[in-house]
Order: C-alpha cells, then structure tokens, then sequence
C-alpha cells in the first residue's frame, strides 16, 4: 500500500479521474459521544476536483491507535497501557494472561497495543484483578478443577 500511496503523489484521482493528488498535512478532529480529539500532523492525499482524500498509511496506522486510546477513554475502559500495566503488576506473560482471562493471545497482545479493544466485560474483569490480585488464585482453582474434572 506504501508503494501505491507514493505513486498517488503523481498520478491523477483514482475516483474522478480528472485531478492529480495533492498531499495535505493538518490537524484533523475527530468526535466520538460529544468529546473531541485533535490528531496533528494528519498526512492526505486530496484530490482538487472531486475532494475525495486518501490518508496516508502511516498516518493510518498513528491515528487509529490513538483513536481507540480516545474511544476507551471516552467509554472508561482502560488503556494498552494500563492494560500492559496490570499484566506486568501480576507478573504475567501475555500467554499466560490471556489463558487466564481468555479470548486468546493474539486477542490479548492487541489490546495491549491498541489494535483493538476489549469488551467491557474484559475491562471489569481487568480492572478486579488489578485491584484483588489474589482473585487469581480463585480463577486458577477454577481452571485446576475443571482439568481434573475433563480428564475423569
């Protein structure tokens, strides 16, 4: 996609087909639930004749990590950061974490990144084990139990 956005700095409007594009650097805003963020150095490609505008994909990959941190917080459910945070307070890998809470490692690696967010279920759950650390000794019986329980 690099590579095409590149070339688009030269070619003419893959939509209209009549105006080169032209690449643009600004601060866009973005509104979520009636809170704002403002994302500077936003970098387009515009199109003068039919104002189509193709952002660029680092631009992309920036802001959309930075919209989701925004979306969370809007939502109050916690950050990758924090979520990094409490994993690391327990002494935990990602693998290990995400057997324990579930949804799977790649699943638990992207909320640590910001790729994608949890449910607010998960988030509550987060949040209990961040404030009652021993809760995991619970979910461990839990799971200790119902290992012995599939091998009878």
């Amino acid at each position: 996609m690099k590579g095409a956005i590149s070339k688009m700095k030269a070619q003419e409007c893959l939509i209209c087909g009549a105006g080169r594009l032209q690449k643009t650097v600004s601060t866009e805003t973005f509104k979520y639930k009636g809170q704002e963020i403002a994302i500077p150095d936003y970098i387009a490609y515009v199109c003068p004749e039919c104002g189509e505008s193709i952002v660029d994909p680092a631009t992309l990959k920036k802001s959309g990590k930075m919209l989701k941190d925004f979306r969370r917080q809007v939502d109050g459910l916690l950050t990758g950061h924090q979520i990094k945070g409490i994993r690391k307070k327990l002494g935990l890998t990602q693998e290990q974490m995400a057997e324990i809470v579930g949804g799977g490692l790649k699943s638990f690696a992207r909320y640590e990144t910001g790729k994608i967010c949890q449910s607010k279920g998960m988030d509550n759950l987060l949040r209990i084990l961040d404030a009652y650390p021993e809760m995991l000794n619970v979910i461990r019986k839990k799971e200790g139990s119902i290992k012995s329980v599939a091998k009878v």
